[in-house]
Parts: structure tokens; sequence; C-alpha cells
């Protein structure tokens, strides 16, 4: 599984114990980038000995409506919105084109020359 934060696979991991939470984080991005303390004993994420993750309590970016900072999780996840809405785009536009010429189709007569290997109907 990867760092939910910097998106790569490492060896020192926690993952986050909350019900319905699937995040995971790396240790370096914990202490480094969110500045959070991953020794159970000083760090408030630790209760009853299980880990809850800077998502579940409202630290991570990805829990505030917009994040504008530059770092790799933040930009990634611009990323992935930018090319959802290009897809989205894109598949609108396609339905539109479809539209358009079943309608045009359904507009124009059959009164057209037959094609090569096609019989004219009479």
């Amino acid at each position: 599984k990867y760092c939910h934060f910097c998106q790569h696979v490492k060896i020192n991991m926690l993952a986050c114990e909350a019900a319905g939470c699937t995040h995971r984080y790396c240790i370096y991005c914990l202490s480094a980038h969110l500045g959070d303390d991953v020794d159970p004993a000083a760090s408030p994420a630790w209760t009853d000995g299980k880990w809850t993750c800077p998502t579940c309590r409202s630290m991570c970016c990805c829990s505030y409506p917009d994040c504008t900072r530059s770092h790799r999780h933040c930009k990634a996840f611009r990323y992935r919105c930018r090319r959802a809405d290009a897809a989205s785009m894109r598949a609108t536009a396609a339905h539109a084109l479809v539209s358009l010429a079943a309608s045009a189709d359904a507009k124009t007569d059959n009164s057209r020359p037959a094609r090569r290997g096609e019989k004219k109907a009479d």
C-alpha cells in the first residue's frame, strides 16, 4: 500500500485504525511534512494503543476544502481532479456529437445514392 501523502511505497508506515479509514502514512511524511509525532507515548494521535491518521484528525490538507500548497500530495490530487474534469468534458462532447449525428440522420431522407456494394432501395 502507498503512503497517502507522498504516494510512495515505504517500509515504515502507520495504518489508520479509525473505522472506515484505509489511509496509511510513512513515518517520514508524518514527521517532516505534517509535523506529527509518531511516538505512542507523546503523540495525541495514539489513543488506547490505536493510531488515528491526520486526515481523520483534520490535520491533512485533504480534509480542507481547498489547498493551494505545492507539495506532492496536493499536486497529485489536483492532477487527478483535472484529469477527471477533462474526461467528463470529453464524454459530454462525444455524447453531444452522437446525439447531433442521430438527429441529423433522422431529419434527412433516404434518397442518398447507393454506396458501393449496396443495393439501391426501390
